[in-house]
């Protein structure tokens, strides 16, 4: 009788274990299901913001403070900063918040994607090593994240930013990343953008056959996913790799294919830049008349988008003609505008290339004393280019350095995450065990009073 009461109460207790357990996983879907619906009233559809004219982007923030910390409310509020790209004014602290809220849920991707657009950023403001710094600390983070598409979008912003600090082995090297990442995921435009990048790299180092090679890829890659945009790009970098090359009939056609497509499209600022490189073929002719006129369709197009790299050097080189042209009022007009801008963006090259067409102009004029001085400025200018090459690769060692540091920081805060998770599950598994021998006790004492009576 009481060996039959232990196998029954034994049954029992395996019937309530079961019970038990389903109403457990029965809570965790309801619980699973619950935080879709709330990721889904949470998420907000920032493609069709993109499209409106007009967005009110206080109002969308103050949507998006009021989510809980998860996933959806970081990526929430770096879509929130693309939105104020177009929006102005631009609000950089959209991007440090999703980082703090980034750490406190242990989102790697989400502290690397806003990071990765602070990095962006910095470049557009001409803050170059700020850009590195940035871009590479978000490499740290892409380390030990699933996000693949925006960690080449990452590799290919590293690589421009080398570029625009002159270090072009490097660019390079970040660019071939990219490409093979790229190449594994088959994502058509992130190869054609490396593909690119490692293309005018090549034209920095006056290599313009390994650069025409690339281009042609690239070219092939644009096709392929049918983007005219893309294509474009490439037409213009072909022909200003040609025109280096003296060979200005190949460089005109392939500035004419690129003009067709921006005119096509109507974007004003793509049409301003193939402008300025026609503009730049003919000058390098020395056919004046016809560049100057190029120059002038560009210029007030860049100055009005903003792209003041461009804009500087077109100013400078229209003073060159002008000079060369004997109208030195004019000359002297735009290259002082185009240094004034070049100094303001501390761009070497443009500034370099001012003070010698201020040497050239003064020399012209008679005014030696004059054209000596902006020599001699010239000189200091190109020199310092000489030497940014070991600068800025001891500014890169150090970064190097600063990334390594913050790399194993970074592991060494996951280790102890680890441990903290391995000792919370060790307490849950201790106390269902404390429960289980409760429960246990209690049954097995009942049935010892049971067998007793």
């Amino acid at each position: 009788m009481g060996k039959l009461y232990f196998m029954r109460t034994v049954k029992w207790f395996t019937v309530y274990i079961t019970v038990f357990t389903a109403l457990l996983a029965s809570c965790n879907v309801e619980y699973k299901k619950r935080k879709q619906s709330d990721a889904s009233v949470n998420a907000i559809d920032f493609r069709e913001l993109r499209k409106k004219p007009k967005v009110n982007i206080d109002s969308l923030y103050r949507v998006i403070t009021l989510q809980p910390d998860d996933t959806i409310k970081v990526d929430n509020l770096i879509n929130l900063f693309n939105l104020t790209i177009k929006h102005k004014p631009v609000k950089t602290e959209f991007l440090d918040e999703a980082i703090q809220v980034s750490r406190r849920i242990d989102y790697n991707t989400g502290i690397a994607n806003a990071l990765n657009k602070k990095g962006v950023n910095a470049r557009y403001q001409h803050a170059y090593i700020k850009s590195l710094k940035l871009h590479k600390e978000a490499l740290n983070y892409y380390k030990d994240s699933w996000d693949v598409y925006n960690r080449i979008k990452n590799l290919n912003g590293l690589g421009v930013t080398y570029r625009r600090l002159n270090i072009e082995e490097e660019a390079i090297k970040y660019y071939l990343e990219a490409l093979r990442l790229a190449e594994k995921i088959d994502n058509t435009k992130s190869i054609a953008i490396a593909l690119n990048g490692i293309g005018n790299a090549y034209v920095s180092m006056n290599r313009y056959d390994d650069a025409i090679k690339y281009f042609k890829l690239a070219l092939n890659m644009e096709k392929l996913s049918n983007s005219r945009r893309g294509m474009g790009y490439d037409y213009s970098n072909l022909g200003e790799a040609y025109m280096f090359k003296k060979e200005y009939d190949t460089a005109f056609y392939y500035h004419t294919k690129a003009l067709e497509i921006a005119q096509k499209s109507n974007r004003e600022e793509d049409k301003a830049i193939i402008n300025s490189s026609i503009a730049l073929m003919y000058q390098d002719k020395g056919d004046y008349d016809k560049a100057i006129g190029y120059y002038h369709e560009a210029i007030p197009v860049l100055s009005e988008s903003g792209n003041k790299r461009l804009v500087s050097y077109s100013l400078i080189n229209a003073g060159i003609i002008y000079a060369r042209q004997g109208h030195y009022e004019k000359a002297l007009r735009h290259i002082n505008k185009g240094l004034e801008i070049s100094e303001q963006i501390r761009s070497r090259d443009n500034i370099v290339l001012g003070y010698q067409a201020l040497s050239d102009l003064m020399e012209r004029k008679g005014r030696f004393k004059d054209a000596l001085d902006y020599y001699k400025k010239m000189t200091v200018y190109r020199d310092s280019i000489f030497n940014i090459d070991s600068e800025n690769n001891s500014v890169a060692m150090t970064i190097k350095y600063d990334s390594e540091k913050k790399d194993q920081e970074i592991k060494q805060l996951y280790l102890e995450n680890k441990i903290q998770k391995s000792r919370s599950l060790i307490q849950f598994l201790a106390i269902g065990f404390l429960v289980l021998m409760v429960l246990f006790v209690y049954f097995y004492n009942r049935l010892r009073l049971k067998n007793k009576q």
